[in-house]
């Protein structure tokens, strides 16, 4: 970032709040507010957060996520603000704090939900990288929650990004005992396993792959779980169908993103095998 950005932020933040203190703005300072808030996070979206200071990366959440509750906010502005979030929570524990602290996630998971396609990317890649902050992993393993991070997995057909983000949340958060125990008690669970080993997408199947490997890696009723959904066998198939590696690029229409991903992807695979044998 320029140096007259860092200037502009570390300016502008500050007199941000001082607008916003007002009780009751008029519509004016509303769309003034809007706009010093949109400032932000058009800053912010490829502002690298390691040159901002603690204050800076947490005195911008507050203003980033009342700029998403913005009903009078274009959706271009909301996609803009969780962008910005995105990059600063992915960064430190501190901000992923103040995030909870600013009740974001429930925020966060609204936005989810919008009808504009690329605010419902944003909001889950935003969410994706709260994953190790304790207060989202409680809320990730509350049953409704949980089926809403399921669907979005399943869904690569309607929305291949957001699907992609999903699974590979539920991939990163199963490390945690109480999570993966309530993925495999999920109903949709056997279906989840099974579709993504099955859609053809070596980007979802690397995912789901990595979700396997750590449920097995749980032991007990998690290990149980996965070997019910016969991911062992798909697996076995997945190896013997593309094992030569180039012969599988030729025979394939991969996308540059899949043509990387296919050595790791096998990779997987091999390794959810040899822990099932």
């Amino acid at each position: 970032m320029s140096l007259l950005n860092t200037l502009l932020l570390t300016n502008f933040i500050p007199h941000l709040y001082q607008l916003t203190a007002q009780d009751k703005p008029n519509e004016a300072g509303k769309k003034i507010i809007r706009q010093a808030r949109t400032c932000v996070a058009k800053l912010l979206v490829t502002t690298n957060p390691g040159i901002l200071t603690v204050s800076q990366r947490s005195g911008a959440v507050g203003p980033l996520l009342k700029l998403i509750k913005d009903n009078d906010a274009m959706d271009l502005m909301h996609f803009e603000a969780l962008m910005s979030l995105t990059n600063l929570i992915g960064f430190d524990n501190e901000t992923k704090n103040r995030v909870v602290a600013q009740k974001g996630i429930p925020t966060l998971g609204y936005s989810m939900f919008s009808d504009h396609e690329m605010v419902r990317q944003a909001a889950t890649e935003a969410l994706c990288n709260m994953v190790g902050n304790p207060e989202f992993m409680e809320y990730l393993q509350k049953e409704d929650n949980l089926r809403v991070w399921i669907a979005f997995s399943l869904d690569y057909d309607a929305n291949f990004v957001c699907a992609r983000a999903a699974i590979g949340c539920l991939a990163m958060a199963c490390v945690d005992p109480e999570i993966a125990k309530a993925i495999v008690k999920s109903e949709k669970f056997d279906e989840l396993i099974k579709t993504l080993l099955e859609c053809g997408q070596l980007e979802m199947m690397h995912r789901v792959l990595a979700l396997i490997l750590d449920l097995i890696e749980q032991g007990g009723e998690c290990r149980d779980a996965v070997v019910a959904t016969g991911a062992g066998p798909f697996c076995d198939a997945i190896l013997t169908n593309f094992s030569d590696e180039k012969k599988t690029q030729k025979e394939f229409d991969f996308s540059p993103a899949e043509r990387a991903s296919l050595g790791p992807t096998l990779g997987l695979a091999k390794e959810v095998v040899g822990l099932l044998k």
